[in-house]
Parts: structure tokens; C-alpha cells; sequence
């Protein structure tokens, strides 16, 4: 008999939690949302918007105590929560900058208290 193995994450980044205001372009519409969580691969938001998987979108956000950034990426997943959406993107283009910086800020206590907490609306 086999046993079931628990599921693996096969993540290639770590990630942390990014409950930081951060905003997206795509197909001529932008709008600021709430983060989730950030990773040199990507990052993670909450939208009501309808989002096609493989969509192309230009994101701008902050890192605390670090700079702004826009870069290109692309939708990789959604996952549906009542009242809203939880999009995952993968950068297409990462820069240098921005992967030490990102590496950085998930590398802090995870326990930091100055990103601030997302409430349902």
C-alpha cells in the first residue's frame, strides 16, 4: 500500500508577507489594490477586477526602506475568496536592484510590525 505524501510547495523564491498598497496596469486599465505576499519571482494581490490568466501587466510598488519599481509581468494563477480575487504574478524582467532588494526585505524577521495589515472591506 502507498501512503499519501504531503504536498511539497516547489516554490523557486522564498516569500514573505506584503500588506503594502501597490498598484497594476493592464489593457488600458489600472488600479491600486492590496499586496499579499512578494518573492524575487513575483508578487501577489487582492482585486475585484477580472484578470485573464497569462495577461500582461505592468506593476508599481514600494519595498519598505528601499525604492519604488515598475516592472513587467505575468498573471500565473487566481485564486477566488469571497469578495474578491487573489492574483499571482511572475515578474517577466527582473532587475538586479531589485532581486537584492526583495531578497532583503523577505529575509527580515517576518515578524517586522510596520507593513500594515489588510481589513476586509
Amino acid at each position: 500500500m502507498f501512503k499519501d505524501k504531503p504536498v511539497v510547495s516547489r516554490r523557486k523564491f522564498p516569500r514573505k508577507l506584503f500588506r503594502r498598497s501597490m498598484s497594476y496596469m493592464t489593457a488600458g486599465k489600472a488600479e491600486v489594490v492590496d499586496g499579499v505576499e512578494i518573492g524575487e519571482g513575483g508578487i501577489s494581490f487582492r482585486s475585484n477586477a477580472l484578470i485573464e490568466f497569462g495577461q500582461k501587466l505592468i506593476i508599481n510598488f514600494f519595498l519598505q526602506d528601499g525604492d519604488f519599481f515598475s516592472v513587467c509581468a505575468t498573471l500565473r494563477s487566481s485564486q477566488e475568496v469571497v469578495g474578491y480575487t487573489i492574483y499571482g504574478i511572475s515578474f517577466d524582467e527582473v532587475s538586479l536592484a531589485l532581486k537584492r532588494q526583495i531578497r532583503a526585505y523577505v529575509a527580515r524577521n517576518s515578524s517586522d510590525q510596520t507593513d500594515r495589515k489588510i481589513t476586509k472591506n
